[in-house]
């Protein structure tokens, strides 16, 4: 008996705060930034909130499920491209995910970015939207991990698309 009520408690509070989805979603954004998200699994999130790893599979089926969560709410802050020149709109998504990276990285939000970016490349006529779209996003990931200003990382950005432009 003294096992069961335990978990309960263990389930639904540590210290003051509430076991929730938005407190589980926290801490495990905060553990993939400061750790990678290599290092993210339930028995290492519950260490983090300091809960029993049965008491996440209430909120999250799986890790997949958890990781998607993660993803959806990486990417909740990407908007679309305005309509304009491809360009315009290409270095507009690029910056939102050089913004997005420090915060969240691992790439739980480049599903969303890449969404959003290569169709623009493809409406561009671009010879190889899917090479260029991965050459254009691995510039953009290492401007945010070298912390480049953003008159650095637009200067950089145009002499890609211009490369980009005369083939």
């Amino acid at each position: 008996m003294y096992a069961v009520l335990y978990t309960v408690h263990a389930v639904t509070q540590t210290g003051n705060e509430r076991l929730s989805r938005e407190r589980i979603l926290a801490t495990a954004s905060a553990l993939v930034a400061r750790d990678g998200l290599d290092a993210l699994s339930m028995r290492r999130l519950a260490q983090e909130l300091d809960v029993w790893p049965m008491s996440l599979y209430r909120y999250f089926h799986n890790k997949e499920e958890l990781v998607a969560a993660l993803a959806e709410e990486a990417a909740a802050g990407v908007t679309p491209p305005g309509d304009g020149p491809w360009r315009d709109q290409v270095s507009d998504v690029l910056s939102q995910a050089r913004a997005l990276w420090p915060r969240h990285p691992g790439g739980l939000a480049n599903g969303r970015i890449r969404a959003l970016g290569l169709p623009v490349l493809a409406g561009a006529g671009v010879a190889d939207p899917e090479g260029a779209w991965r050459t254009l996003l691995a510039y953009a990931a290492g401007a945010a991990a070298l912390e480049l200003g953003d008159d650095e990382f637009d200067a950089g950005l145009a002499r890609l698309l211009d490369g980009l432009e005369a083939a």
